[in-house]
């Protein structure tokens, strides 16, 4: 983060002395950092990579990953991941662990910062901003909501991470294409996402029990209709 706690605890720790070429290698990366744009969900975030980063990591069911794996799914380099793993790490929001296969990490589910921190990285880049992106650059989509779980974990309810995401898809969107959009969303998420598509007509109609079900629950908008009525 930018000026926050994790940043401040993060550059607190200096590393010893080094040789002139390993120095020149951390001036150019602490370059490349600063120059890194603040995201714009939120620009306390030191960029858009640390975001998706503990997206991945403080949301959904407890995972390890290796840094590899990281850098595949957040599509990005290796040498970007390990430097933010190893910033939050230092700050005590990530907990990382030696194998003979290499270098894993994961949340440190007792660190003072972790439900707060995970619940402001659930409001930023969490299931409802992915699927946004994602389902919003489609012309036909006229609204998204996610329903179940996970929309009660956005209306405050407390309860464990859910697994996957159940969005519903309203507009004339084919199948193929909802498929793809959420194929993306899964990717970025790390969990699985289903679409749930459904007409205006048919989201109007309220003798559908399976969408009047879904009504009488939380439900969590992503996108709203521009429409009237």
């Amino acid at each position: 983060m930018r000026s926050s706690v994790v940043g401040a605890a993060a550059e607190f720790h200096r590393r010893p002395a080094r040789g002139p070429a390993s120095e020149a290698r951390i001036a150019q990366a602490f370059r490349r950092d600063v120059r890194a744009r603040a995201p714009e969900q939120l620009p306390i975030f030191r960029s858009r990579l640390q975001g998706e980063l503990l997206a991945r990591l403080l949301l959904g069911p407890g995972r390890e990953a290796s840094m590899l794996d990281l850098a595949v799914m957040l599509r990005t380099d290796l040498a970007s991941v390990m430097r933010e793993v190893e910033r939050l790490s230092r700050a005590g929001v990530l907990a990382p662990r030696r194998t003979l296969a290499g270098r894993l990490v994961s949340r440190d589910e007792r660190s003072p910062l972790y439900e707060p921190l995970a619940r402001l990285v659930m409001l930023t880049f969490g299931p409802a901003a992915v699927v946004a992106e994602e389902f919003g650059r489609l012309p036909s989509v006229r609204e998204v909501h996610l329903f179940g779980p996970w929309a009660a974990r956005y209306a405050g309810v407390p309860g464990d991470w859910p697994r996957d995401v159940e969005i519903l898809v309203i507009g004339g969107l084919r199948a193929d294409a909802a498929f793809d959009a959420s194929q993306e969303a899964a990717a970025r998420l790390g969990l699985p996402v289903h679409p749930l598509v459904r007409t205006w007509a048919q989201w109007q109609d309220d003798t559908d029990p399976f969408l009047r079900e879904i009504r009488a629950d939380h439900l969590h908008t992503v996108i709203a209709s521009t429409r009237p009525g």
